[in-house]
């Protein structure tokens, strides 16, 4: 090959070497400005947005403070008006029925147990605490006089779902285990001779059937609001279905 035709072949391959280098840069700063204008549109639709909670945060805390203003004229109304404490009363004893509030007072603590070493060939089936068995203690203590009810610390409403799935009892979808704890504030004399005097509950803690049962009376007990251990929000259809 002559001195001529390899310098114009080493010139063709730097041309195409150069032009494919060219094409590489131009690529990168195609894809790159691509990529900046993606990062400033992200960045507006998250300035947008911030400043939409914003003014809706705003909006918000106005409607509270003409909330709070309503609330504090309707309660300057009422002052010195007989009524407002009847109403107030009201109030706290639909909150207390209905497990809205924590409360605290006298009350007993009814602890029931399963035979010891239960024998499922030996021993009857009455044996072991059934959904029934805790249902029966709180309408027992309801029937006289309990006004607050919790079952092994979840709070109990006019709608206690309780029930038997396997060997153990479900309180609001909460699975429970032995042993069974049934606490009630109210007439403490009244609701602890009914327990022990009850004679479905004097069959089962016989020592044919071996529940285990104790009564004990508690002079300042406390029992947590529902909104602690349970949702309101599946019950309010079985409220409206009653």
């Amino acid at each position: 090959m002559t001195e001529k035709k390899k310098r114009s072949l080493y010139l063709s391959i730097l041309m195409i070497v150069f032009g494919l280098a060219l094409a590489a840069f131009i690529r990168s700063l195609l894809v790159s400005r691509g990529s900046g204008n993606e990062f400033i549109s992200a960045y507006q639709e998250s300035v947008l947005e911030y400043e939409a909670l914003q003014a809706q945060n705003q909006r918000l805390i106005e409607q509270n403070d003409l909330l709070e203003a309503k609330k504090d004229v309707l309660i300057s109304n009422l002052d010195g008006d007989e009524s407002y404490e009847e109403i107030k009363k009201e109030r706290e004893y639909y909150a207390l029925i209905s497990g809205i509030a924590a409360v605290e007072g006298p009350g007993i603590r009814v602890t029931l147990n399963d035979r010891i070493e239960y024998d499922p060939a030996r021993h009857p089936i009455e044996s072991i605490v059934h959904d029934k068995t805790v249902l029966h203690v709180i309408d027992v203590l309801k029937a006289n006089g309990a006004q607050a009810l919790a079952f092994n610390g979840n709070r109990l409403t006019a709608v206690a779902q309780i029930g038997c799935i396997g060997p153990t009892i479900l309180c609001y979808n909460n699975r429970q285990m032995p042993p069974y704890v049934i606490e009630a504030i109210g007439p403490l004399e009244e609701m602890a001779t009914a327990i022990a005097g009850d004679t479905y509950l004097s069959h089962i803690t016989s020592q044919e059937i071996g529940i285990r049962m104790s009564i004990n009376v508690v002079e300042n007990l406390a029992l947590p609001s529902f909104s602690r251990t349970g949702d309101y929000r599946s019950l309010i259809t079985l409220l409206e279905a009653r």
